[in-house]
């Protein structure tokens, strides 16, 4: 439980570096893609040896399945940024967390995992919290004219919440089929690398045409964000190693970032919570409580 709740932690932080950014005129892609190789760097200073890539007695098992969420990673990024665009923060957020609808049934059917009523019924209010605590309040203007201008674009936020879908089965995939020791640090590093090449190459393609304009305030975004991403996923991973299972470990996570976040931002950016936001705090604090009895 100490790996999940240090997961949690570092998930918050990530959020609330975003809300910075917005204050500091950070790009968030630019940010994203030197997050990615601060992470690596992260990977190299616990290894003490480059981490991209298999070690000499290791047979690599995972190295086609790390490249591969490499690409989610910057894919699944850029369909949660098309989600904010089109149709509003309250429909990305819910997309993306919305991720256990795939994740959960996947571990209960592949890998037989227990489930029981309590577990069921947490799934469940974990799910309704997930929609009432981004319920937006009156007069908020994050999803104006989104979901009535756009539907034609339909497709953006479904992308969004199969990608987030995708990762996470990807990891209980690898876990589950002995490809690789979740804690290993090569295993995640090479994830990260991955997605730095990506997006790197496609920021370098747009500062060459003129259509980006690097700074240096991009770089240390990157920075500040990739330590705390970093631990995220490694202390995901160690929760998995350790023996947690994955239809209760990313429910719990989930649904502790919005509780965290949330209760975060009331009390550091001052934010107003309506009744439906507070109903949904209180759905996640049970729904943490069901699936963990």
């Amino acid at each position: 439980m100490l790996f999940l709740l240090l997961s949690i932690i570092c998930s918050v932080l990530i959020g609330f570096i975003f809300k910075l950014y917005n204050q500091y005129g950070v790009d968030n892609f630019q940010a994203i893609v030197f997050n990615y190789i601060t992470c690596v760097l992260c990977g190299w200073a616990y290894l003490g040896a480059f981490p991209i890539g298999p070690a000499a007695d290791d047979p690599g098992l995972w190295l086609p399945y790390a490249t591969g969420l490499g690409i989610f990673f910057i894919g699944g990024f850029t369909c949660a940024a098309l989600t904010v665009k089109y149709f509003g923060v309250t429909i990305s957020q819910i997309m993306q967390k919305m991720s256990i609808l795939v994740t959960v049934p996947f571990a209960l059917v592949v890998y037989h995992e227990s489930a029981n009523i309590w577990k069921i019924t947490g799934v469940v209010l974990a799910l309704a919290s997930i929609i009432l605590v981004n319920w937006p309040q009156k007069n908020t203007q994050n999803d104006s004219n989104g979901a009535t201008s756009y539907r034609h674009l339909w497709w953006i936020p479904l992308l969004t919440w199969m990608g987030a879908g995708v990762i996470e089965v990807t990891f209980l995939w690898v876990k589950g089929e002995g490809y690789v020791s979740p804690d290993n640090v090569r295993f995640i590093s090479t994830v990260f690398g991955t997605a730095f090449l990506l997006g790197f190459s496609f920021a370098a393609w747009n500062w060459l045409r003129g259509t980006m304009t690097f700074s240096f305030k991009n770089v240390v975004g990157g920075v500040v964000l990739g330590i705390p991403n970093f631990g995220s996923m490694y202390f995901l991973l160690l929760a998995l190693a350790k023996g947690l299972e994955g239809s209760f470990v990313f429910p719990v996570i989930n649904v502790g970032i919005i509780i965290a976040s949330t209760i975060g931002a009331v009390t550091l950016f001052r934010e107003r919570l309506s009744l439906l936001n507070w109903l949904g705090i209180a759905l996640a604090v049970g729904a943490i409580l069901l699936m963990a009895s």
